[in-house]
């Protein structure tokens, strides 16, 4: 006889996954809600780009290789990092390392 084996921890740990793969997917691809925002952050061919929000060429590209970065950033990037400020927009490209 086979011993019994308790489906449960497996269960517990495959709805986690799909929790999170959940909440990956629809941060991703879930339009954002209407918002002001002044600025874009972007990829335009390879680098970092700023754009104003309803702009179709950016503003400044900057020598920020966007392969470099981490995959959640090219990720972010891709789909475009709205920015409402100023001040967010400077405080974002330090991040980037700008």
């Amino acid at each position: 006889m086979a011993p019994k084996r308790n489906v449960w921890p497996y269960v517990l740990i495959s709805l986690c996954v799909l929790s999170f793969a959940l909440c990956v997917v629809f941060t991703l691809f879930w339009p954002s809600n209407s918002h002001d925002y002044a600025y874009i952050l972007r990829d335009y061919k390879g680098k970092l780009a700023v754009y104003e929000m309803d702009g179709t060429q950016p503003l400044e590209v900057y020598e920020v290789y966007t392969h470099l970065l981490p995959e959640s950033d090219v990720l972010h990037l891709q789909k475009g990092i709205p920015v409402e400020t100023e001040e967010e927009l400077h405080r974002l490209l330090e991040d980037f390392g700008w």
